[in-house]
């Protein structure tokens, strides 16, 4: 296997992984009188993004052509 798409698919669960994690603590009922300390909403947004890019990414790997875009 090539070691750009070994990395690639490793991101992809990584990210999947820590939105799952990010889930579970958003769903969590929260004590009264404590706020979190942790901000879960931008990591779980950072984390939906790395995987769209790197789903893209991998798309581009297995078809072994470029993504042009809409305009390419």
């Amino acid at each position: 296997m090539d070691l750009e798409l070994i990395v690639t698919v490793s991101a992809i669960v990584a990210a999947v992984a820590v939105t799952g994690w990010i889930v579970a603590i958003e769903r969590r009922e929260p004590v009264p009188g404590e706020p979190r300390l942790f901000p879960t909403t931008p990591v779980l947004f950072l984390a939906i993004v790395v995987i769209v890019v790197a789903l893209a990414h991998l798309v581009t790997l297995v078809t072994g052509s470029p993504h042009t875009g809409r305009f390419g």
